[in-house]
């Protein structure tokens, strides 16, 4: 339980596996997350890694507002060894989230059910996404009184357009995997029981090219953007965190935990 790594050949697989909290980021998940990139970019013979989900309906529900909101706002002391890493470095969760990534291959999110706040912006981060037909995107922060300071102010836009991230950004609706394709968002959209398998087929083909030339195209494409993907992270932390800590917010997670609409004054 928590994350499954297993290598195949070329290809590194790695699943969250947390039910009893639908796969939520919480700050030992997401130091789990850091130190696996860090053993596959140390691992020559990985040529592509797919992030996958080991629970039937569920990809990711997001960031665990019950662990890694009151260490992350100091509402209480670290403990866990997760814990004090995620407070060590202001940039842990872009990190274990693929913001800021220094892994050089190509990682593949096969996405199925309910993908959600934290863990869409994860598979932001992935350089190739396929769905099952069930997948739902969404990112509700703004229905909680909350900015989403996890990347995806920087990189939905870059990769869907400006109008069409401000719309999944500004109305916390649900939006499925049709819709994200047209938009193109996803590579591809399979039946649910295909989703592994046309993901491990993308993988295979990848895995098959010259390693040189893969993870150097995909080092090249995140230093080309006009802004630094650490200046533009460092914006959103520094625009969205007094956002995160406010009377606003705090009512949102209020309001969510109590089971009605919350009221923002």
């Amino acid at each position: 339980m928590g994350l499954d790594f297993k290598k195949d050949g070329h290809i590194a697989k790695v699943g969250l596996n947390i039910p009893e909290t639908l796969n939520a980021l919480g700050p030992d998940i997401l130091f789990d997350l850091y130190k696996t990139w860090e053993e596959c970019q140390e691992d020559d013979n990985i040529r592509v890694v797919i992030l996958y989900s080991a629970l039937p309906d569920m990809f990711c529900s997001g960031m665990d507002l019950n662990t890694a909101i009151p260490v992350l706002t100091a509402a209480r002391k670290p403990e866990t060894e997760g814990e004090k890493w995620l407070i060590s470095d202001d940039n842990a969760v872009g990190k274990a989230m693929l913001k800021y990534k220094e892994l050089d291959r190509p990682v593949i999110a096969a996405i199925n059910g309910y993908c959600l706040t934290g863990g869409f912006e994860m598979s932001m981060g992935c350089e190739l996404r396929v769905a099952s037909e069930d997948a739902v995107f969404q990112m509700r922060e703004t229905t909680l009184g909350i900015m989403p300071i996890g990347g995806s102010n920087v990189f939905l836009p870059i990769q869907i357009g400006s109008t069409r991230a401000m719309e999944i950004l500004l109305t916390g609706n649900n939006f499925p995997a049709s819709t994200l394709y047209e938009w193109g968002f996803l590579n591809r959209v399979v039946p649910k029981e295909n989703l592994m398998d046309e993901a491990m087929a993308l993988a295979e083909r990848i895995a098959s090219n010259g390693p040189l030339s893969v993870r150097n195209m995909v080092k090249l494409s995140r230093q080309i953007k006009e802004l630094s993907i650490e200046e533009a992270m460092k914006k959103e932390i520094e625009i969205g965190f007094p956002v995160f800590m406010s009377e606003q917010a705090r009512e949102g997670v209020r309001a969510q935990k109590e089971k009605r609409k919350p009221v923002f004054k």
